[in-house]
């Protein structure tokens, strides 16, 4: 059963980003579509929540699970154990029954963030391997450079409703693009994420990721087709035109050379010769993203200003409990009513969105786990930190890993490497 488990949650490790929806419930306010009150069923929601409950009934049945906290020596730290959990579950019923202006919104998403915590705790008591994951997520960013290569080429994403593959073209209004001086207009690649910035980070963290196993396997052949697949997922990288991508990537870069030394250099060289080739390919489309002149990234930088603006708005009303989760869009919609319908959207940064949705009270609480977190991963794992730094510092450009179901299983994975110790038995017998 221990492998069954495990094949399983390696599978949603490298499949996570295809949202594929079983169920989907379409929301309609004042006569308008809006997509983020709508409710879905994922398919990786599901079998998420199967590996959850076989976990589940596997451990309180083994014996030695209840043998180990029984004749636990630290007292204290078994307490501590039970009671923060408790604290926190309490806290989220507080969420729920007083805070939230739309209480159905606020069941959804935190049931989302419950399904995801409860992932991350089952690759932990499970002990899937580290590397493996590490292997199999890096794996994914090569799936999804291919897609975004071809996508790119075709200047079109292709629809597949079994993949959650949504249709774009360069011509359609809301698609993702850019516009040259001489006004044409070029798609952006997707890969199979709601948005191309969404690609560019996990393409930026999967190519972190890969230089990682580039140094941890020794045999030619292994560093042979890492490096391939680095030049693949580099590529896809590249045509997502993300620049708040290529920030994280450079930070982490940063970061992996002051713990690896010169170990990286090496396998940088060729990767950094294609970007030079790519861009040198596609200047014009580049310079569009960076000068910022054209009317199309003109208006996306003034519509980001009126987000921070909305956001202030918000939190000054409500400072203390927030507007409660997955409400944000709901009470802007409520602050603004007659706004067109692609004006309604979260502000482009987790910190200040969680803020708004969660408070001065719930910073509070998360910084109070937070330092439990970081103290855990200091002894635990500190190789994992440079990815923290590439997601810390994408909370800054956009919503992703709050707002999208992959981007909260993508957290939910990266938590539970973060805690996992390379070299630890298992608790659940085989």
């Amino acid at each position: 059963m221990n492998k069954i488990i495990s094949i399983l949650s390696l599978l949603v490790i490298l499949l996570f980003p295809f949202q594929t929806r079983l169920i989907y419930e379409p929301s309609f306010l004042g006569g308008q579509y809006f997509e983020w009150f709508s409710f879905s069923l994922y398919g990786i929601e599901i079998l998420i929540w199967g590996i959850v409950v076989i976990t589940f009934f596997r451990l309180i049945s083994n014996k030695n699970f209840w043998l180990e906290i029984n004749q636990a020596r630290d007292k204290k730290d078994k307490w501590m154990k039970i009671i923060r959990p408790v604290l926190f579950l309490l806290f989220l019923v507080l969420y729920l029954f007083i805070v939230p202006l739309n209480r159905d919104l606020a069941e959804y998403k935190i049931f989302l963030l419950l399904g995801a915590g409860c992932f991350s705790l089952t690759l932990l008591i499970n002990k899937i391997p580290f590397w493996p994951i590490l292997g199999v997520l890096w794996g994914g960013g090569i799936v999804q450079s291919y897609l975004a290569i071809m996508q790119f080429i075709f200047q079109r994403t292709f629809e597949n409703k079994w993949l959650g593959l949504a249709l774009h073209y360069p011509s359609d209004l809301g698609s993702a693009v850019l516009q040259t001086n001489e006004g044409g207009r070029w798609l952006r690649a997707y890969g199979s994420f709601g948005w191309p910035n969404d690609l560019g980070i996990y393409l930026s963290i999967t190519f972190i990721i890969g230089l990682m196993l580039y140094n941890y396997f020794p045999k030619i052949k292994e560093k042979v087709f890492i490096f391939a697949g680095q030049l693949i997922i580099i590529t896809g990288l590249f045509f997502s035109f993300s620049r708040s991508a290529f920030i994280a990537l450079f930070l982490g870069l940063i970061v992996l050379f002051i713990f690896e030394k010169r170990k990286i250099l090496k396998s940088l060289v060729a990767p950094f010769i294609l970007v030079i080739i790519l861009a040198v390919i596609y200047l014009p489309l580049w310079q569009s993203r960076i000068a910022v002149e054209n009317r199309l990234e003109v208006r996306a930088i003034n519509e980001r200003f009126d987000q921070y603006k909305d956001f202030f708005e918000m939190f000054l009303t409500h400072p203390m409990f927030g507007v409660g989760p997955g409400n944000y869009v709901y009470a802007l919609y409520n602050q603004k009513i007659n706004l067109s319908p692609w004006l309604y959207q979260p502000v482009h940064n987790i910190y200040l969105l969680f803020l708004a949705e969660w408070g001065v009270v719930g910073i509070i609480i998360i910084l109070f786990l937070a330092f439990f977190f970081c103290r855990e991963v200091l002894n635990n794992n500190k190789n994992i930190l440079v990815l923290w730094v590439m997601i810390l510092t994408a909370f800054l450009f956009d919503h992703y890993f709050y707002t999208a179901y992959s981007g909260i299983v993508f957290l939910a994975i990266l938590f539970s490497l973060s805690l996992a110790k390379k070299e630890s038995s298992v608790y659940i017998s085989k």
